[in-house]
């Protein structure tokens, strides 16, 4: 795995974390009689592994063109019994994958020989994966973007894929459209540790996660719901611009809310896509022009930027052009008191709940607003919200103009 943004550019995967995830695809029977490719595992001296040429299918300005790639087989009786259990830092995928190609069934194995250390081989980019059946590997983190593209394209063409990626990959809002379509969602493990290329562990905490679109059972496991909004109404702040109410924590979902909620983007690693509908992100420009239940202030004549003084978090980036300033359509606020915003401190998913029973008592972003109407008549905002939320929300200011004064 390389990454540009670090020293180090070289980070392998432990055994340990390839055997944690792929056991439970392999003895679901998830690999028999198919051929798996892991296009960044190399070293193209290794004695179990037999040079193939493959003929691509290339498509430009509607020619069809054909180039002749180098890949290679691996061949598991060439395997020494010591290699099977002590493989190359750099082939852990073939070692394991080989290790149980009985066991799983697995027809053929096949590496790139791509080194990333001296740039010689076969790229990801330029390799045939349509010439597979499944895609394995820990792949280059500063080239993600590369990566989903050409991973969505062996998707669309039938093909299955497991790979690691970076834990910030769920506030990443190039991937968001990919996990609300259902293109690819998380594993079962949450790896943290690399080695390097002796096999010492890697100091730094670098937290992943495994996307795949294979079948993956812990998503069919619906979250167990405990928490009434009725009777902790206290605890859900409502959003400033947007008809919805900001969730603290995953545990924390009420079962009896109708409308759309935000919370930890952290919620994609356990999906329940049965049980919730992705709505969108709470910040972004193209994602919040795409939702229903914006409320435009501007109309109010309040004006288009506000200003922030602490650190937004999540994945909005500095306007340059208002020095720092955030528009009220490019990111949600939350509110105490329905009239100032407070910058939503975290990225959130926006989610709704798909089994609300209609014939039990549930709650929208009205009740929320007439409920907190009700209480601002009698009571101070300290008296109204829970001690927490009102504690982390009353130390922020955000600055907004109405009429052109800011």
């Amino acid at each position: 795995m390389t990454t540009k943004n670090l020293k180090n550019d070289e980070f392998y995967t432990p055994a340990k974390t390839i055997i944690d995830e792929l056991k439970y695809y392999g003895y679901d029977g998830l690999f028999r009689d198919k051929t798996i490719y892991l296009p960044c595992d190399f070293d193209a001296t290794l004695p179990y592994i037999k040079k193939e040429i493959k003929k691509v299918e290339w498509e430009c300005l509607g020619t069809k063109l054909y180039q002749d790639v180098e890949i290679y087989k691996v061949m598991p009786d060439l395997f020494t019994e010591e290699e099977k259990f002590h493989g190359p830092r750099n082939c852990q995928f073939v070692s394991y994958l080989t290790e149980h190609k009985d066991d799983f069934g697995i027809k053929d194995i096949y590496i790139s020989g791509y080194d990333a250390l001296t740039a010689k081989g076969l790229k990801f980019q330029e390799a045939p994966f349509k010439c597979f059946d499944i895609i394995i590997t820990n792949p280059p983190f500063s080239q993600m973007d590369e990566w989903i593209n050409k991973i969505i394209d062996f998707k669309n063409n039938g093909g299955q894929f497991i790979f690691l990626a970076p834990l910030s990959i769920l506030t990443n809002t190039y991937a968001f459209d990919y996990f609300k379509n259902k293109d690819f969602w998380c594993g079962y493990t949450e790896p943290s540790q690399y080695e390097d290329c002796d096999g010492n562990p890697i100091k730094s905490y670098l937290p992943s996660v495994w996307l795949t679109n294979f079948n993956v059972e812990k998503h069919k496991r619906k979250r167990p719901l405990t928490k009434s909004w009725k009777d902790h109404p206290d605890e859900f702040l409502p959003y400033w611009n947007y008809k919805g109410i900001d969730v603290k924590s995953i545990d924390d979902i009420p079962y009896d809310y109708i409308g759309v909620m935000g919370v930890p983007a952290t919620f994609l690693k356990d999906l329940h896509p049965d049980q919730f509908e992705i709505v969108g992100w709470s910040q972004g420009k193209e994602q919040l022009n795409t939702l229903s239940g914006m409320i435009d202030w501007e109309k109010n004549g309040y004006t288009t930027d506000m200003i922030r003084l602490n650190n937004t978090g999540g994945m909005y980036k500095k306007c340059k052009g208002t020095g720092g300033v955030a528009s009220s359509k490019i990111v949600l606020y939350n509110t105490l008191e329905l009239k100032h915003p407070y910058k939503c401190p975290f990225c959130k998913l926006l989610i709704k709940n798909k089994e609300i029973v209609k014939e039990k008592e549930s709650y929208d972003y009205d009740d929320v607003v007439n409920w907190l109407t009700k209480e601002l008549k009698t009571k101070t905002l300290d008296k109204i919200w829970n001690a927490k939320i009102y504690k982390s929300r009353s130390n922020q200011k955000v600055k907004h103009g109405k009429g052109g004064n800011k």
